[in-house]
């Protein structure tokens, strides 16, 4: 006869003694400790103990995930000895959220049933989970001098997101975009430990995730691995030893992966140089500028009827007269990153002005109506959408010449809000129809950068509520208002791929705005109102707004 047991789920974490639990919820931990040991932050998991029983055995085993200190030392002495070696902590991670259920099948078998959110791979790939996703782990048991040990388990651990939030952070793996003008994040997530150069250096060379890779350059060799399977870090130095395949990479090439590698690596605190060896053999690359993603500036530009104004409105945006009229009529705009070239909507179509040629007119780009803000991309060129189901997307050069983006993959879908990423390989659009809510899709470029194509896109699916607007945080975030499911408008930073920070409501927001580096999180509301979030306070700002936005957006 079966017999099942219900396991509670706790919330939130506790506090006090450095013991894990080894019953309640699988993943429960109750403090953290910070040793100046290898991994050095990590919770105290329990071994076992005498007499235990299979439950108690398999939920200590779970339990003891949150410890990944000595390659998860503690929950492998809940294995049986010829098991130990051969499970895999690293191969997936679990997420869960509510209860769990154990379930003994018979004496030796058992198993565990939970409710998943989120699942991170062997690469750091999180992949958030919608709707009621169950998993069920399944456990063989024997015994070994006359205790219960683990014979058979999944290679993968499971924890809460309280401890996931801590155990776990995200690091950005960097690829250069298809014309190698700059570098182009995508964040993974790994414990904090020894392990995590290595674990970067070969989630740099198994690529990007897949919706992302037409947008990117792709220069390691095939076949080039770690010849020592592992970085090390010797008085600030990371050491990375690659296999002969390197080789075949000419100079440029050397120059663009050691980029990507110093990139990425460098944001590992004990790390401040990186040397790159094949078979310890030094290769003599030339350093050239690591091509970051631009900062945004601390605030966004404001338009209201007296016109374009920075920080406020203290610092009017220097306008030519035979724009400076035209602009205090117009509904939308966008700034490049230099804040020398300027786009701007008003019921006639999208203008276009450059503020330091001798000729400063407008031209009259874009005659549609219906057109959404605008917005400029580190090449130069100016987006312009119109809102109606199946609207065309154009792109114009600095001459106001056109180019019609292929946009195949939005057949059927109307587009509310979009953006260019910081690094130029990506846009964030909000759609409704055959598509909604808030997706992203890669550019494809032609060699000189002009842009052709959206690619198959993805949806965001940690939005925790149904998204009203959305703008880029930095080449890593979103940042988006959501109505939750009480009807309240939140204010979020999701992480691309990876989990949501969720603000204050703000009653009758409209748009929102953010620069991480602040961090500055801007919200408009329908009335004008600009609010600023300070220390998880809104304060007004101003008043009388009618649009926002950071120059380069």
């Amino acid at each position: 006869m079966r017999r099942i047991f219900a396991l509670a789920a706790v919330a939130a974490l506790l506090t006090g003694c450095a013991q894990l639990p080894r019953s309640g919820a699988i993943g429960v931990g109750p403090a953290v400790q910070v040793e100046a040991t290898d991994d050095y932050l990590y919770y105290s998991p329990s071994l076992p103990s005498p007499g235990d029983s299979q439950q108690q055995i398999v939920t200590g085993f779970l339990s003891a995930g949150n410890g990944p200190q000595n390659d998860y030392e503690v929950a492998r002495s809940y294995l049986a000895s010829s098991f130990k070696v051969d499970w895999s902590a690293s191969d997936e991670v679990l997420v869960q959220q509510g209860a769990t259920a154990f379930e003994l099948v018979d004496d030796s078998t058992a198993r565990v049933e939970l409710q998943v959110s989120a699942t991170i791979d062997a690469n750091g790939v999180y992949e958030a989970q919608t709707g009621d996703v169950k998993r069920y782990l399944d456990f063989e048991l024997v015994q070994e001098s006359g205790e219960w040990r683990i014979s058979k388990a999944p290679n993968l651990t499971v924890l809460i997101s309280p401890n996931f939030s801590v155990l776990f952070k995200p690091y950005q793996v960097y690829f250069y975009d298809s014309n190698h003008l700059s570098l182009v994040p995508d964040i993974r997530w790994f414990p904090s430990r020894t392990s995590t150069a290595t674990e970067l250096m070969q989630a740099l060379l198994n690529g990007p995730r897949p919706w992302m890779r037409e947008a990117l350059a792709w220069d390691i060799p095939e076949g080039t691995t770690l010849s020592l399977n592992s970085v090390t870090i010797t008085d600030g130095v990371a050491n990375v030893d690659f296999s002969d395949e390197l080789l075949a990479a000419d100079s440029q090439a050397l120059r663009h992966i050691q980029a990507q590698v110093k990139a990425t690596l460098l944001q590992i605190p004990s790390v401040e140089r990186v040397r790159i060896t094949v078979n310890r053999n030094e290769l003599g690359i030339d350093e050239i500028q690591v091509p970051m993603p631009q900062v945004y500036a601390p605030a966004p530009v404001t338009l209201d009827s007296d016109g374009l104004f920075l920080s406020g409105k203290t610092a009017p945006v220097y306008l030519p007269a035979s724009s400076a009229a035209m602009v205090k009529g117009a509904r939308e705009f966008a700034l490049d990153s230099s804040s020398k070239k300027l786009g701007f909507v008003t019921e006639l179509g999208l203008y276009q002005v450059n503020l330091i040629a001798i000729d400063k007119s407008p031209s009259l780009i874009d005659l549609r109506s219906g057109l959404l803000a605008p917005s400029w991309d580190n090449r130069g060129y100016i987006w312009s959408v119109g809102s109606a189901k199946n609207s065309s997307w154009r792109v114009f050069d600095t001459e106001g010449n056109a180019k019609r983006i292929d946009t195949s993959v939005l057949t059927g879908s109307a587009t509310t809000v979009f953006g260019v990423s910081p690094d130029g390989a990506r846009i964030a659009a909000l759609h409704t129809g055959a598509k909604s809510g808030i997706w992203l899709y890669p550019i494809l470029r032609d060699d000189a950068g002009m842009p052709l194509k959206l690619g198959n896109g993805v949806p965001q699916l940690n939005t925790f509520g149904e998204p009203l607007s959305v703008s880029w945080a930095d080449a890593g975030h979103l940042a988006a208002l959501v109505t939750d499911p009480s009807g309240s408008v939140r204010p979020t930073v999701m992480t691309i791929g990876g989990t949501t920070r969720v603000y204050t409501a703000v009653p009758g927001a409209r748009q929102i705005v953010a620069n991480l580096s602040g961090p500055f999180l801007f919200v408009l509301k329908d009335d004008g109102t600009l609010l600023q979030s300070r220390s998880s306070v809104w304060s007004e700002v101003q008043l009388s707004v009618r649009t926002m936005h950071f120059a380069g957006h």
